[in-house]
């Protein structure tokens, strides 16, 4: 609705209004994260007919919304016009990169430009400009850089070049395989088939010793240290005592609500989670803190209450970068009594709430995966090293045994 318009947008509308002295049928609105020009004038897309019947066709513009690029937006929209009125205006050449068989398409000059064309093919159409930044942005920014080290000779020394910059069998070099093949196809360039073994699963081998999780000892040490912090308030301490009593991904703050049951406190999680592993909807989770804690959690309820969630936390793309970038701060800061390890990481709490379920509460693994909102077999994989360790050994001890009172 017109009424929806912030006003640099409704005050651009107007200026491009003037500027085709009134000429009605042209139009700027705002496409997901992108500008773009609507009008019935445009001409034919190159993929269709030339004969194709008068409709209202749409270009996004490359200037970015908002108040401090509208003057830019407005002088590339004007300029757009003015040719289509002068009957010189064409849609962007899909041959305009070289060839497959061109050498000089693997120089950084050629790759610039068609990650170029594929960011304006995505964004504002099929994808969000946050989403380009998180998963396209570093991996074809990679390639560009690699691409100016050297002359390469042919596609795969140059792709395998580029995979090399991260770890065999990470989700890091999966993202990376997907998103340079899909740069090839834009270009409709052959893509090797030979490199496909370095795509990996996504799944780096697992650390022999299970996942690191904060002890006891290194939460309260984590707390010392948030309440000694003069950067972060009473609310952010909150925030991080939910994540250790209820075991949440830090996106699951979003939309998240506390209440007092007869036998002690219990999150209301609404936020839901999908990927490839499956989804989690929405759970209730009872607190289950670490050994030595009060049963109302360091009066959690009130605190609640009384300074809820940090405003900048919930309203953060990520939560959990926000809370990274905090633990990363707190860890420079002077021990109270220990220092935090650098693989300590905000999940690391969610790990340890995961093996509390086990280790403190003995639940079957099913029951924990439902409180930590994934698949069984997901908690297993994650836990199993850790679950079955302590049983494991006991079990070679009392073998070992029962083999030399035999053997006597």
């Amino acid at each position: 609705m017109a009424l929806d318009r912030p006003k640099w947008l409704a005050d651009l509308s107007r200026a491009f209004k003037r500027h085709r002295q009134g000429r009605s049928g042209w139009f700027i609105e705002l496409h997901g994260e992108r500008l773009r020009v609507l009008s019935a004038e445009l001409p034919s897309r190159p993929d269709e007919p030339a004969d194709a019947p008068p409709k209202r066709r749409s270009v996004t513009l490359t200037t970015p919304p908002g108040p401090a690029t509208a003057a830019a937006a407005l002088q590339e929209a004007c300029r757009m016009f003015d040719l289509v009125m002068a009957g010189s205006w064409s849609w962007p050449d899909p041959e305009g990169l070289p060839g497959a068989d061109d050498p000089l398409r693997l120089s950084p000059t050629a790759l610039q430009k068609l990650v170029e064309r594929l960011k304006a093919a995505l964004v504002g159409e099929k994808i969000g400009l946050d989403t380009w930044y998180r998963t396209y942005r570093l991996y074809l920014s990679r390639l560009v850089e690699v691409a100016g080290q050297q002359a390469w000779r042919d596609d795969r020394s140059l792709l395998e070049a580029v995979l090399q910059s991260w770890p065999p069998g990470t989700r890091a070099r999966q993202m990376a395989f997907d998103r340079l093949r899909r740069l090839w196809r834009e270009a409709a360039w052959p893509w090797p088939d030979e490199i496909q073994a370095m795509r990996g699963n996504g799944k780096a081998a697992a650390d022999p010793e299970g996942v690191r999780a904060f002890t006891d000892a290194e939460i309260g040490e984590l707390r010392s240290r948030l309440q000694r912090s003069r950067r972060l308030t009473p609310a952010d301490a909150v925030a991080w005592d939910v994540l250790i009593a209820f075991g949440l991904r830090p996106k699951e703050l979003q939309g998240l609500q506390l209440d007092q049951e007869e036998d002690g406190l219990v999150a209301r999680v609404t936020r839901s989670k999908r990927s490839s592993k499956g989804s989690s909807g929405a759970r209730s989770v009872p607190a289950v803190p670490p050994a030595g804690w009060p049963a109302d959690c360091h009066d959690l309820l009130d605190r609640w209450r009384r300074h809820g969630l940090p405003p900048g936390l919930l309203a953060a793309r990520s939560p959990g970068e926000v809370m990274a970038q905090q633990l990363a701060r707190l860890k420079l800061s002077k021990p109270v009594g220990l220092e935090l390890d650098r693989e300590l990481v905000p999940y690391s709490l969610r790990h340890a709430f995961a093996l509390r379920l086990a280790t403190d509460l003995g639940l079957h693994p099913r029951e924990a995966a439902a409180l930590c909102g994934h698949s069984p077999q997901t908690h297993m994989a994650v836990y199993g090293r850790r679950l079955d360790q302590p049983g494991l050994l006991a079990k070679v001890r009392r073998l070992q045994s029962e083999s030399g009172s035999s053997g006597s």
